[in-house]
């Protein structure tokens, strides 16, 4: 037979979200009527907030037992049928109470799935007297933090310089299962130097209701540097995965266990590109912006010898994006990234050719006035060498033609070419009587007929070179 009881529950609201029935309400209680009775309430809702671990989260009381003094237990089961019993806790008074945190890690414990609402039972026995049950309608929150599944514990990571772009790691983590329920999680990839104890994490990237996050090469080279790493060296970190939701019951922060690893790292280059009136691409920051040759006995000073505008022009490091940029404050070179915020202009005052020096470690920078008066202008422009084909053949037939700027006659580039490990040489004309090369490879300034041949490495390039001063750069495409 069914019991109907009149009731009236204790709950903690500060650690609990709840939603009230009416206050007239029956509720129908499933057991065989009892000896004794659960004073109940006419909440049956809980919603458990990770905001108060220890704050109640539910207090029952319950009238005297006919067997008095003796202990009475207070036990819970996901099923009517108290199939599976777990006890809440024992007490010789006629009341319990147990914590928002040791509820929901019972309620976990017993298979409840977080964030999703799920019947639960609860009754008072006494010896031989047990009460009728009473249901909630409770919602446990997650406890188990993410768990990162790669990279493995102190596994190296070799860096690789030549392709900058190309994935060098892939972090994976696994959490708990979000089907069905209406949370979502942020998931941040935060990294330090070994031994840190993440004092002052650097916060790598954030994915949502994600279990993955790549780096390329150039991020975690970079990242590495900037927390102490030398280049060409060995360096040691530590990442962990922080998960964190929030609902209208509070912030859920989970934090997963610190992952060691070596990453090896490489000697970084920075390109840098012109965009502004005073260059051919004006003010867009995609639009075949020339590259300015980094000197090759000083990676962090770089020349550009052309022509500008009377106008206003910046410096980019990644053609398409804004940022980082570089241009001056308070009379220095400096990058956005360093200041916060972004630098002014550089300027030249009247249209004509220029010598711009700049220095991205020291922030020195120079305009001066060049003369390109007496400078031949020539009708081609082109590439030879074994490393367009990877054997001499290359060395023989037409050569692979650059592009003559329309803005700059003597700027010339050649966009997108795939070269294998060899040398080449920049010639005019399709022939050997003006030619360039030398004996840096990237970067440089080629010398005129008879130079060395200029070492090359397999790869997708962009070739910028000028005729006045021989100038080179081959920037590595995606």
């Amino acid at each position: 037979m069914k019991t109907v009881l009149k009731y009236s529950f204790l709950i903690a609201f500060a650690a609990t979200t709840f939603m009230a029935c009416d206050n007239t309400e029956d509720l129908v209680l499933t057991e065989p009527e009892s000896t004794f009775e659960i004073n109940a309430t006419n909440f049956a809702n809980l919603v458990l907030n990770p905001s108060f671990p220890e704050n109640p989260a539910v207090t029952i009381s319950w009238n005297t037992a006919e067997n008095a003094g003796a202990t009475y237990e207070v036990v819970m089961a996901t099923d009517a049928e108290f199939t599976n019993e777990v006890s809440l806790g024992s007490t010789d008074k006629t009341n319990f109470t147990i914590s928002v945190s040791e509820l929901n890690q019972m309620l976990l414990d017993a298979g409840l799935e977080p964030y999703k609402p799920s019947p639960v039972y609860v009754r008072i026995s006494n010896g031989g007297e047990t009460t009728s049950s009473l249901t909630y309608n409770i919602t446990p929150y997650a406890v188990e933090a993410p768990v990162v599944t790669s990279p493995e514990a102190d596994a190296v990571v070799v860096l690789d310089g030549e392709n900058p772009d190309a994935q060098a790691l892939s972090v994976a983590w696994t959490d708990f299962s979000r089907e069905g329920t209406e949370v979502s999680v942020v998931y941040e990839l935060q990294m330090v130097a070994a031994g840190s104890n993440f004092e002052t994490p650097v916060s790598v990237g954030r994915v949502t209701n994600g279990g993955e996050y790549n780096l390329s090469n150039v991020q975690l080279n970079n990242l590495a540097l900037s927390l102490g790493a030398e280049e060409a060296a060995d360096f040691d970190l530590e990442m962990r995965i922080v998960g964190t939701i929030t609902t209208d019951t509070g912030e859920n922060v989970r934090t997963s266990e610190v992952v060691p690893f070596t990453v090896t790292t490489y000697e970084s280059f920075t390109d840098l590109f012109l965009v502004g009136a005073a260059t051919a691409p004006g003010w867009d920051n995609n639009n075949n912006n020339p590259a300015i040759v980094r000197l090759p006995d000083n990676k962090d000073a770089y020349r550009f010898t052309g022509k500008f505008n009377g106008d206003a022009f910046k410096l980019l490091e990644v053609r398409g994006q804004w940022q980082p940029q570089w241009g001056l404050n308070n009379g220095n070179f400096a990058s956005s990234e360093a200041l916060g915020f972004d630098p002014d202009v550089l300027s030249v005052s009247t249209t004509g050719y220029y010598t711009l020096d700049v220095n991205t470690k020291t922030g020195t920078y120079s305009i001066t006035p060049y003369d390109a008066g007496g400078a031949t202008t020539y009708g081609a422009m082109g590439l030879i060498g074994s490393g367009r084909t990877g054997d001499d053949t290359g060395w023989g037939g037409d050569d692979t033609d650059f592009t003559q700027s329309t803005f700059d006659p003597h700027l010339w580039y050649l966009n997108n070419i795939t070269l294998f490990d060899g040398q080449v040489k920049i010639r005019a004309n399709n022939a050997w009587d003006v030619s360039w090369g030398a004996n840096t490879a990237v970067s440089g300034f080629a010398t005129s007929n008879n130079g060395p041949n200029i070492p090359v490495s397999a790869g997708t390039y962009d070739i910028w070179f000028s005729d006045l001063t021989g100038g080179y750069i081959f920037i590595p495409r995606n």
